[in-house]
């Protein structure tokens, strides 16, 4: 898939998902492929429009933000993103007043990642929304799908 097309599939895809729209673009297994490839694509590549250049970068600033009802499908869907974005996994910090690490939050979360700086924390979150944020530059994309790397949930679950 042409850089163009990756970024134009995700710019979409985000327009459509900010306004409730994006189901029926994963409502088959070749669509959620082409979102799955298309962030590959993006996040390995120089974007001008978006001021994302990983290219001769050590380890370029990837932001990501993990909505999920509970802190294991969080911490599962950090680490599969993380693998298949080549990013270091780190395991979260607790930001819960009165809940000394993560693995003990209940509820739903959000975790938040920067792969430069390695900050990783999980607070909780009362919202509605589910699914991933993924900041390349001056873009954020998604929510896209917590599983995306692992639809079937064939891997094991990080350790807690």
């Amino acid at each position: 898939m042409p850089v163009e097309e990756a970024w134009q599939l995700l710019t979409d895809f985000t327009a459509k998902e900010a306004r409730g729209l994006a189901q029926p673009l994963l409502n088959s297994a070749d669509s959620r492929r082409r979102l799955r490839d298309a962030l590959l694509v993006a996040a390995a590549a120089p974007h001008v429009e978006a001021g994302w250049n990983p290219v001769g970068v050590e380890q370029p600033e990837v932001l990501l933000g993990v909505v999920a009802s509970d802190v294991r499908l969080a911490v599962r869907s950090l680490r599969d993103y993380c693998q298949s974005l080549g990013l270091p996994f780190r395991m979260p910090e607790s930001r819960v007043p009165g809940v000394a690490a993560a693995p003990a939050i209940v509820g739903p979360v959000y975790l938040k990642y920067n792969s430069a700086s390695g900050l990783c924390y999980a607070s909780g979150y009362e919202g509605r929304d589910r699914g991933v944020l993924v900041q390349l530059g001056q873009r954020q994309l998604g929510h896209l799908p917590l599983g995306l790397f692992d639809e079937q949930m064939a891997r094991p679950p990080p350790a807690l």
